[in-house]
This record gives C-alpha cells, sequence and structure tokens, in this order.
C-alpha cells in the first residue's frame, strides 16, 4: 500500500479514486460525501510543525435510497504538507453506521525524527467473536516514499520512542524512527500471546503467555526481558490463578487480573504475589 499525494489547492479528488467501500458502490459513498457536512475528528501536528495529519468524517447519512438501507459515514486520514498545503490521503474507509467489528482511526504518534506517522484502522470496537487476547493493528507511513507498512498491535514505551508487539510466537522491539531493532521467541512454547507492558523506566518489558487462547486461560507464565541485551527470565508461573491481562506499574511491581476480574500484585523482589483487598 502506498499513499498518495493530492495538491489540495489546485484539484479535487473524486471519492472512486480514494475510497475502501467493500460493501457500497462507489455512487453510495460519493452521495455520502456530497450530503454530509465534513468535520475534522482530529488532527495531530508533527514534532518539526512542517506537517498534519488530520482524520475527517462525513457523518452517518442516509446515502442508498433502498427501503431496507441503514445510514452510512466515510471517514479520511490524510497528511497535510504545510509550507505548500499538499495533502497525502493514507487511507479511507467507508462504514456502516451502528456496524460491529473493530473500525475508525485512531492511536496516531509521530515518530520522533518526523519521518514516520502511525495510526490505527480500528480504533473503536473489537473483532466479532473476540474472546482472546487482541492489540489493534498499528500501520506506520514512511513520509519519504508513502509506504504503509503493517504492524502488529502493541502498547509505546515511556519516552515513547519505541513499540513491543507480538510479532507469530516473537516479541519484536521496533524504533518508532528505524524500524525493528530487536526480535526474541517468547520463552514458554506451545502457548498463547497475550499482554505486553513495558517498565516505567522503559529498560525492560514484561509480557503474558496462557495455556488457552479463551476464558479460562488456564495455566499463566509471566516473563521479563531487559531490552539492552534482550535477555529473558521466567518471573511468574501461575495454575491458579491463572491470569489475562498484565500492567508494570510500579518500579518492582506488576499488577494482573485473574479469569474472574480479581487484581493481584506480584513484588519482582520479593516475589510474593497477593490479591488486591
Amino acid at each position: 500500500m502506498t499513499a498518495t499525494f493530492i495538491p489540495s489547492q489546485t484539484a479535487t479528488v473524486a471519492p472512486t479514486e480514494i475510497l475502501e467501500t467493500p460493501t457500497a458502490t462507489p455512487d453510495i459513498a460519493s452521495t455520502v460525501i456530497a450530503i454530509s457536512s465534513p468535520k475534522i475528528e482530529a488532527s495531530f501536528l508533527s514534532p518539526d510543525g512542517k506537517w498534519r495529519g488530520e482524520v475527517v468524517l462525513y457523518d452517518c447519512v442516509q446515502a442508498d435510497t433502498r427501503e431496507d438501507a441503514g445510514t452510512n459515514s466515510v471517514q479520511i486520514l490524510k497528511l497535510i504538507r504545510l509550507s505548500d498545503q499538499r495533502e497525502m490521503i493514507i487511507q479511507s474507509r467507508f462504514s456502516n453506521c451502528g456496524g460491529l467489528g473493530a473500525y475508525g482511526f485512531g492511536g496516531f504518534f509521530w515518530s520522533p525524527n518526523n519521518q514516520n506517522f502511525y495510526y490505527t484502522d480500528a480504533a473503536r470496537g473489537a473483532p466479532d467473536g473476540l474472546c482472546g487476547y487482541w492489540a489493534r493493528t498499528i500501520k506506520r507511513v514512511n513520509l519519504n516514499d508513502g509506504t504503509v507498512d503493517v504492524l502488529d498491535g502493541g502498547p509505546l514505551s515511556p519516552d515513547k520512542t519505541k513499540l513491543a508487539f507480538w510479532r507469530d510466537n516473537e516479541i519484536v522491539i521496533w524504533s518508532l524512527n528505524e524500524g525493528e531493532i530487536a526480535h526474541i521467541a517468547g520463552l514458554v512454547s506451545e502457548t498463547f500471546n497475550n499482554g505486553i507492558a513495558w517498565s516505567p523506566d522503559g529498560k525492560s518489558l514484561v509480557y503474558l503467555q496462557t495455556e488457552l487462547d479463551c476464558f479460562p486461560f488456564g495455566k499463566s507464565y509471566v516473563t521479563r526481558v531487559d531490552i539492552s541485551g534482550m535477555k529473558q527470565s521466567l518471573v511468574l508461573e501461575s495454575e491458579t490463578p491463572g491470569f489475562n491481562s498484565l500492567t508494570w506499574d510500579a518500579p518492582y511491581r506488576i499488577s494482573l487480573v485473574d479469569d474472574k476480574g480479581t487484581m493481584w500484585r506480584y513484588n519482582l523482589v520479593s516475589k510474593e504475589l497477593r490479591p488486591v483487598p
């Protein structure tokens, strides 16, 4: 996928040229744009102030004349080069209002060097029938050539320079500036991937693996990775309770939630696991 520059001051782009309309004809998408007033849902200025990301929404209207048709919306994600107001159309989406699934643009951040723009096209909702772990897909736009790379979702480091995410059975450390900088296979084989959490200082992370991929998740394993040398060690193995999410909310403490919704705290120094009163 490659984004396209549009000189917004001198040309108008027909909806059929930019819209992903897998469930509608281009005419319906065009009608949504024609009869709905656009509004800017979100705006994101690059660190150097030279670019602005915008999400433009053409909100829910009745565009299909069929009696049983519902309402539809169109959302467009674009980057604007402020020096000459040229627009780069990144992605557009035609939606059925009130539909199910994961949808919508969001989760934006720029790389510190201003060369990459990160977003998700699954900002709201969740996949139909979701049961186990899921992270919203993250996409990266490279401003040099307009290419769009698709990454698996995962948390941003505390200093906002790196991502950590699962790729198959590996943990990947991704620099917002440079791309992938390290990867390591999950410590426990024949398990399912679950949550990842950065340490408060960003020098380590923990990740969760589970015996099963849905409630109840069964036996769970928490592994720590020291980023500098990509060395990992198992810090917690628990069958009862079994956990389905975790956060690293204090320097020596991890918080976990079990299958019944009870919160627990694990002390990395004393190695004590206790339920939160």
